[in-house]
């Protein structure tokens, strides 16, 4: 094993403004906590790293009470910024939830429970109630979630994991797979290394580790449906979660369907030559970097889905892929965008602006996308292009 130095330049972290004495000491704590592993083992793979510091009960970044959303956080989700994402879906799970006498919806990973409330009210705008469940493994982020949906009156049960039951109904991730700790690479003379994180100069560093067959089989399984190799240097990532998490959602779902929004691309486009540094990104007050090493615990740190991964899996798991599409389109495309001049000047200036931002293909509208599987029932794909031949 050995130290891996980056081809571009990683951003000190004398770059950001320097968090409070009390984030402070939360980072200290939990990077000190992943250099006794790291001396233990010589060695860390990423993914380790990953839900370590964002997982790590009371430290990590979702556990330590951060703020995460808004202006006050660290980025910014689709539906802190417009309620147009909930009328939206809410038009598409009509068509799914009316067929059934006692249909469910389960959002996964539910943020700060803006979706859910007005998920829940354009729902009932339709006459359509379903049970809402939410499956939220963070406490903090279930504390903010409670005191959200109790403000607004709706009625929501909290899961700490998937049903046994299966459910007629829909399952919603919005933003949750990229959250899913990355298994990082790079081919280095042939040979697919994993990289994972060492601990030199008193701070965390990059470093490869010795090769894992269960990774070298997935790249070169992954070569072969591209056609090509990559080039050697080439550093990217793959989600080893992914498939275990589409067998536990394929398992919940009797009839309806899954919901996948998250930013994204599909496997040619993943692994294009001209991404040879990944999509690994950092987060760290609405400042977007590729340094995961800065203010463990007190950033976000993600990896774009690959959606050609999420359909296999889903095909593997028994489900259907009825659509894929972009967020731009699908939003457009609905019908269900707000009419202009409906309210105050200043509020149609921000909803404008809004609306930009997640429709706008240099923003979150080409970015994004979303992908609707389905078991036990015929969907028509979603409004907008349908790009399921990319995948």
């Amino acid at each position: 094993m050995h130290n891996l130095r980056l081809d571009r330049a990683l951003i000190l972290a004398t770059e950001f403004s320097q968090p409070d004495l009390d984030e402070s000491e939360i980072g200290r704590r939990l990077t000190r906590r992943i250099r006794d592993e790291i001396q233990t083992r010589g060695w860390i793979g990423f993914e380790r790293f990953m839900e370590r510091a964002l997982y790590e009960p009371e430290l990590g970044y979702y556990n330590n009470g951060s703020a995460k959303f808004g202006p006050l956080g660290d980025f910014v989700t689709a539906p802190e910024l417009s309620p147009v994402l909930a009328g939206a879906l809410a038009a598409r799970l009509a068509e799914v939830l009316r067929p059934f006498d006692n249909p469910a919806v389960l959002e996964v990973g539910a943020g700060t429970g803006k979706l859910a409330v007005d998920l829940a009210r354009a729902l009932r705008a339709l006459d359509i109630r379903p049970r809402y469940w939410i499956l939220e493994p963070s406490p903090e982020l279930r504390d903010r979630q409670r005191q959200r949906c109790a403000a607004a009156g709706i009625e929501i049960r909290w899961l700490d994991e998937f049903p046994r039951k299966p459910i007629d109904g829909a399952i919603i991730a919005n933003e949750v797979l990229d959250a899913f700790p990355a298994t990082c690479f790079v081919k280095r003379a042939g040979e697919v290394r994993p990289l994972g994180v060492g601990w030199a100069d008193r701070e965390l560093t990059w470093m490869e580790g010795p090769v894992d067959a269960e990774l070298s089989g997935y790249v070169a399984s992954l070569e072969k449906r591209l056609g090509r190799r990559l080039a050697d240097g080439y550093r990217s990532e793959v989600s080893r979660q992914l498939p275990s998490w589409m067998r536990r959602a394929a398992a919940v779902l009797h009839r309806g369907a899954v919901y996948v929004l998250d930013y994204g691309l599909t496997e040619t486009e993943y692994y294009h030559p001209q991404r040879a540094h990944g999509t690994l990104i950092c987060h760290y007050r609405h400042r977007a970097h590729d340094n995961p090493f800065v203010f463990p615990c007190l950033q976000d740190i993600s990896a774009w889905v690959d959606f050609s991964a999420c359909a296999r899996a889903a095909l593997q798991a028994g489900l259907n892929v009825a659509g894929f599409t972009t967020q731009g389109h699908f939003l457009v495309e609905t019908g269900t965008m707000p009419d202009a001049g409906s309210r105050p000047e200043t509020e149609d200036l921000a909803a404008a602006q809004a609306l930009k931002t997640l429709i706008l293909p240099g923003e979150m509208g080409e970015r994004f996308k979303l992908l609707v599987l389905s078991r036990g029932m015929t969907l028509e794909p979603p409004p907008g292009r349908d790009f399921r031949a990319r995948l």
